[in-house]
């Protein structure tokens, strides 16, 4: 004769019902996103020297400030002598820092004065550029990632995030999106501008012939994309 085994009876798991808490994850949420940019800054200011920690703390303000972008900051950056892994580094947590932040908190932040006052215009331009491109909603993942990758201005991991959102996208597919985006795109710009400064210095006239070829190509994108833009908005008028 055979006896019943005993019903086993799974153990509370103590770490899953502190995730579950709101009054314990909403301050880490709130709190995580500034704390990543304090450490980023604190590493930055025992890593460099002090004058190099105070320009690149500039530069990395002035990132928030339109029309600056990875465009503009990351090749300053290199001309003034800073690696370009360094720069990729900087203005990539900064992006973590504030996806994290906008995907996390946004209802919250939209309180905030002038942070709420930010992202409304983020909303704003998010919403206005997915009616000029609707495959945006087709292909959410991609296209998110490529409107986060592309330096264009209102782009970027803050609109980005806000995008993300209004796709309907989970938080941690938005945030994946974003990062992706961001860090090829900070890439890019800064293996490029490293490989002209090489040039350039090697040969200065073939360094200036690929900058204006660089810079044609960008503006004759720039001006596609906003006649492209125009086009789309005379149609729906």
């Amino acid at each position: 004769m055979t006896t019943d085994p005993k019903p086993t009876v799974a153990e509370p798991c103590w770490w899953r019902a502190v995730l579950k808490n709101p009054y314990i994850v909403g301050p880490i949420k709130f709190v995580l996103p500034f704390a990543i940019a304090t450490a980023l800054f604190v590493a930055l200011y025992l890593m460099v020297p002090y004058q190099q920690f105070l320009t690149l703390s500039g530069l990395a303000a002035a990132y928030f400030v339109p029309p600056a972008g990875k465009e503009s900051i990351i090749p300053i950056a290199i001309l003034m002598g800073y690696p370009w892994w360094l720069i990729t580094l900087v203005i990539f947590l900064i992006d973590v820092a504030v996806s994290l932040f906008v995907v996390w908190n946004f209802d919250l932040a939209l309180k905030i004065p002038l942070i709420g006052r930010l992202l409304s215009n983020g909303m704003t331009a998010a919403r206005n550029y997915t009616e000029t491109q609707p495959w945006l909603r087709r292909l959410s993942t991609v296209g998110l990632i490529l409107f986060v990758f592309f330096p264009l201005q209102g782009t970027g991991a803050m609109n980005g995030s806000i995008l993300g959102r209004l796709l309907g996208m989970n938080e941690a597919r938005v945030f994946a999106c974003v990062c992706t985006g961001s860090l090829a795109s900070c890439l890019i710009i800064a293996l490029g501008a490293d490989v002209i400064l090489d040039v350039y210095q090697e040969d200065p006239a073939l360094g200036i012939g690929l900058l204006v070829l660089v810079a044609v190509v960008v503006v004759a994108g720039v001006v596609g994309w906003r006649m492209r833009k125009g086009r789309l908005r005379g149609r729906r008028s």
